[in-house]
Order: C-alpha cells, then sequence, then structure tokens
C-alpha cells in the first residue's frame, strides 16, 4: 500500500516539477521573459503589441523577431480555447 502511495507521490512532485520548468522557460530571450510573467498579459490581452506593452516582450535587440512568433502561438490557443 505505501509503495503505491509513494509511486503516486513522486508521479505528482515529477509533475509540478516539470509544470514549474515550462513557466521558467524563457520567451523573450533578449530581455530574458519567462513564460509566468507573459501568460498574466496573455489572458488580458489579444494583439502580441499589447502583450510586449504589459509584459515587457518585444523591447530588445531583436525588437520581437524572437518572441513575437512566440507569443503569437500562445494568443492563438487561447483563441482556441474559447
Amino acid at each position: 500500500m505505501n509503495e503505491v502511495k509513494d509511486k503516486e507521490s513522486r508521479r505528482a512532485e515529477a509533475k509540478r516539477n516539470e509544470r514549474i520548468l515550462k513557466l521558467n522557460r524563457v520567451v523573450c530571450i533578449c530581455k530574458g521573459i519567462p513564460l509566468k510573467k507573459v501568460l498574466p498579459a496573455i489572458k488580458k490581452c489579444d494583439t502580441v503589441e499589447e502583450v510586449n506593452s504589459m509584459a515587457g516582450t518585444g523591447q530588445g535587440g531583436c525588437q520581437g523577431r524572437r518572441c513575437g512568433p512566440r507569443i503569437n502561438v500562445l494568443l492563438k490557443k487561447k483563441r482556441e480555447m474559447k
């Protein structure tokens, strides 16, 4: 019985760690802005420009050429979920 609980506990911890790693992934390479800072803006905004303004993305050396497409994908996923 304890063996099953331990296994479930390890699985749950692995899932939590995976979510944390995903949230810490960098979306804006130039500014080092992680996904966890971009997601709140994604929830409130409808365009890449709005997200950039709110999250601080798109203002680095590449001027959004790297993070813009990533943000666009996140916005598309948000629209598909509605």
